[in-house]
């Protein structure tokens, strides 16, 4: 049995989810799997479990890693780095000084192998990475998969008709952190381009939220706008909508997408690189034509125009490459060539 030393962050939405996808599968196969709060577990007990460990796992690039790396130099046990998105934007993003990246310069040169969530993803660590001279960590792209979601609990949705149009109601969703690179004013800005029947409802909270309170006042008035606050994972955070919306300024591999379709609901997103890569090959459609709020409300009215047959179709093709064993068992790849 190989024995594996997961290092991980608490709460960390999408990534949470898809890290104890990873434990359940791997450990339904065989693998002895210690998860541990680098945050919240001395010193003393991450050397312990690292030195009678295989393969050190960072669940992230960022913090999970900088434990990780300490614990290599104690324990001599090779790390793997798991990067959830695009490297690039998200120090842009954090206005990320010289000297924070000439330190994660230093740190990557320790990583033995990193695993990126998409292309995307890769290709923005690989042009980050140049300055590392003649140091060339591995590198692998294995998308995220989907494990059989919970009913979860039910989720309260107004489901008025939205200035008293007397047709039946358009539900949108956006699920996730109020949050800048998550841009959930442009989600707002969408709702008022469409017509009065569409409502938005907002599940999730973080920094933006008394901004969009503020700036949303009057569709909070007309019954078209719903801030439903932080709800437990499961099928219930999605089949209450139509459709749910995309609107980051830069993803991943989103769980959010994919828990989605997998739910039978269709996701229509920007068109950042991520997206495309996700969509691109089974759903265009589901993409908007630019990344402003006008082309994201067409595609809302253009993929409600479409058969339904044949939107679950495509769906379902693109959500049965991202299943948990094939997730699963090019983990076991990587982890078996450390």
């Amino acid at each position: 049995m190989r024995r594996v030393l997961l290092l991980e962050d608490a709460d960390w939405g999408g990534v949470q989810t898809i890290t104890q996808t990873l434990v359940s599968a791997l450990s339904n196969h065989g693998w002895s799997i210690t998860c541990l709060n680098w945050r919240q577990t001395s010193w003393t007990q991450l050397a312990h479990h690292a030195r009678a460990s295989n393969v050190l796992l960072a669940s992230h690039n960022f913090g999970p890693t900088y434990a990780g790396v300490a614990l290599k130099a104690l324990s001599g046990k090779p790390l793997i780095s798991w990067v959830h998105g695009p490297l690039q934007p998200v120090l842009r993003t954090a206005n990320s000084s010289w000297l924070k990246k000439s330190w994660l310069h230093l740190l990557y040169r320790q990583v033995d192998a990193f695993v990126s969530v998409s292309r995307t993803t890769e290709a923005s660590l690989l042009d980050f990475m140049r300055g590392l001279g003649s140091h060339h960590p591995t590198s692998h792209v294995i998308p995220n998969g989907l494990a059989p979601l919970p009913p979860g609990q039910p989720l309260h949705v107004h489901a008025g008709h939205g200035g008293d149009t007397g047709i039946e109601p358009l539900l949108l969703g956006l699920i996730g952190r109020l949050a800048l690179e998550k841009r959930p004013g442009f989600a707002m800005e969408t709702l008022r381009l469409l017509p009065d029947n569409a409502q938005l409802g907002i599940v999730g909270e973080g920094p933006l939220h008394r901004q969009m309170v503020h700036e949303g006042m009057d569709l909070l008035q007309q019954g078209r706008l719903h801030f439903l606050g932080k709800h437990p994972s499961g099928a219930s955070l999605y089949t209450p909508w139509n459709m749910t919306l995309i609107t980051s300024r830069y993803e991943g591999c989103p769980m959010t997408a994919l828990e989605s379709m997998a739910c039978g609901v269709p996701c229509v997103a920007v068109p950042i690189p991520a997206m495309r890569e996700l969509l691109d090959r089974d759903a265009p459609y589901l993409l908007a034509r630019g990344e402003t709020p006008a082309a994201l409300a067409e595609a809302v009215i253009m993929v409600m125009s479409l058969p339904q047959k044949q939107v679950q179709s495509d769906i379902a093709r693109l959500v049965a490459r991202h299943s948990v064993d094939n997730f699963c068992q090019r983990w076991q790849e990587v982890l078996n060539a450390c």
